[in-house]
């Protein structure tokens, strides 16, 4: 057969293979193959073990130059992250074929209510490490627990209307989460708490601020009536802590900072933020602080979660991470 005669029959073969159907994917992932194994690790730990992305990308960037194969890269992380291989393992397959074609019909979903809800106590508590470190704030415990007191103490004091709803879908979110693991498996080092945990100390601060208006928040995360009562003598005291350290750096009643932006990168626009009013949100809980120097929020494309940058003086949300949210409040919803 000549060369073109192979090359027509190759193209009719092409021609008469059956259409992707909706749902099917387009898959080339290569797991022996170090760069390949390094993206689908990076969203394993990052989206599905929670580990903080800035440490994970940091870890694989320099990991991956030393490894020959992919399962050697496997290996070494797992080691490094103290977790089984085992269990390693099966969180690379969960994330095999995130970044694989799917069909141009699947569309991104819109942000839901329940998403844009979790998304703004998430970037609030983003907000909450950019005032720790451009403020100098003093660290006298786990910053990671500070950030998410700041976040539910703005919501109760700043936005009272909207903040039994955003509560409620932060506490179901993070206990949406802490059940996709056996708690024997919660995990105790590293600098986050369990979601599960964390899901109690965000209610916690909410019953301090107003055991009648969080009573639904409380009831999510299990609080007994003296979980309540402990919650409400100790959670008086934080409050009374941020409202103490936040005063000086408050711009002027009725002046907003020139020093904040909001930006949409990539398909950060197209999942409806502007719709749910998650940006008129948290533009005006970013501008309500005297920043020195300009401090970003960023919606960009691609998977990963949240955090803030201090070299960048940016807040960066994962269009991936929102749609986590989506799919979490769908899956309560069918729960019902």
């Amino acid at each position: 057969m000549s060369t073109l005669a192979a090359i027509l029959a190759l193209l009719l073969a092409v021609s008469q293979s059956p259409p992707p159907q909706p749902g099917e994917h387009v898959c080339s992932v290569d797991l022996a193959r170090v760069g390949q194994m390094e993206d689908i690790l990076s969203n394993a730990l990052i989206r599905g073990l929670r580990f903080d992305e800035p440490r994970v990308r940091g870890y694989l960037e320099e990991a991956r130059k030393d490894c020959a194969d992919g399962p050697e890269l496997l290996r070494k992380t797992a080691a490094e992250f103290e977790l089984e291989e085992g269990r390693l393992r099966a969180e690379v397959e969960r994330y095999r074929h995130v970044n694989c074609t799917v069909p141009v019909d699947t569309a991104p979903p819109t942000l839901s209510r329940f998403a844009a809800d979790v998304a703004l106590h998430v970037v609030l508590h983003e907000l909450g490490h950019a005032l720790v470190r451009e403020f100098d704030l003093p660290v006298l415990g786990n910053e990671e627990t500070m950030a998410d007191a700041f976040a539910t103490h703005y919501l109760v004091t700043e936005l009272p209307e909207r903040a039994p709803d955003v509560l409620l879908a932060r506490v179901a979110s993070l206990s949406y989460e802490a059940d996709e693991i056996p708690r024997a498996e919660w995990p105790v080092h590293g600098e986050h708490g369990s979601d599960a945990r964390r899901a109690y100390q965000i209610a916690a601060l909410a019953v301090a601020a107003d055991r009648t208006r969080y009573a639904a928040v409380a009831r999510r995360v299990g609080m007994s009536d003296d979980d309540v009562r402990k919650s409400v003598d100790y959670g008086a005291e934080i409050h009374r802590s941020w409202r103490r350290v936040l005063r000086p750096l408050r711009m002027p009643d009725g002046v907003e900072s020139s020093e904040a932006r909001i930006v949409l990168a990539g398909d950060g626009g197209p999942l409806g933020l502007a719709e749910t009013g998650l940006l008129a949100e948290l533009r005006a809980a970013l501008r309500a602080f005297d920043w020195h120097s300009q401090v970003t929020i960023r919606f960009a494309a691609g998977e990963g979660g949240a955090w803030w940058s201090r070299s960048e003086r940016t807040v960066t949300v994962r269009a991936g991470y929102l749609r986590r949210f989506v799919e979490q409040g769908e899956a309560l919803e069918r729960e019902r």
